[in-house]
């Protein structure tokens, strides 16, 4: 990834994303969970950025409008594993002085068994700020997609996504309620149905 070493102070894990399915489009969309996740973002460009859905450029050159500090921590790409996953969590460094406060776990939560969803949640309370900005997206529909998706940002109201060579969970989805519950000491402020078979949430992380 040449491209990560012309930004100074972006971080990015060793480790080559999945990819895409052969012979598959990717699909950008309009997305009022990420315009409402930053929205209120100061453009001093002070902010900490914290991205699990692994490193994109187009996301970079979003992040860079109002951040200092990214970091790109592939978490989709060691979903299945236990071990690797644990590993990854662990490696995300807790900065005291600049706690992440801007976090993108995308769909995250749907990939990784439900006994491993609580240490994902713990880990990103543990290293953001106390009114850090979380943005999920979760599998909504009852057909679960063939294989899993990436998604990346194309500005600050649309997104993108593309589904990527692996296999899907066959965890039952999770609903409102539960994920509001599983996503303490975050709190769910704004919540999206969109057409395409998932829901954005918005949360803020309680002081």
């Amino acid at each position: 990834m040449n491209w990560l070493r012309r930004w100074e102070r972006v971080e990015a894990p060793v480790g080559a994303p999945a990819p895409p399915v052969a012979g598959s489009a990717r699909v950008e969309r309009q997305t009022r969970g990420i315009s409402t996740l930053l929205a209120g973002v100061s453009r001093e460009r002070m902010h900490s950025v914290l991205d699990l859905g692994g490193a994109t450029n187009s996301s970079l050159q979003v992040y860079r409008g109002f951040a200092r500090w990214v970091r790109f921590e592939d978490l989709l790409s060691v979903a299945d594993s236990e071990e690797e996953l644990d590993a990854a969590l662990a490696s995300i460094p807790h900065h005291r002085e600049r706690p992440y406060d801007v976090l993108l776990a995308w769909n995250l939560l749907d990939r990784v068994a439900p006994h491993q969803r609580p240490r994902v949640v713990a880990r990103l309370a543990e290293v953001s700020a106390p009114d850090a900005r979380l943005f999920l997206a979760i599998e909504a529909g009852s057909e679960r997609p063939q294989h899993p998706l990436r998604f990346g940002l194309v500005d600050n109201e649309h997104m993108w996504f593309e589904p990527v060579e692996g296999f899907p969970p066959a965890w039952p989805p999770l609903l409102p309620a539960e994920l509001e519950r599983l996503i303490e000491p975050f709190v769910v402020s704004r919540a999206f149905t969109t057409r395409v078979g998932f829901r954005e949430y918005v949360a803020t992380k309680r002081g």
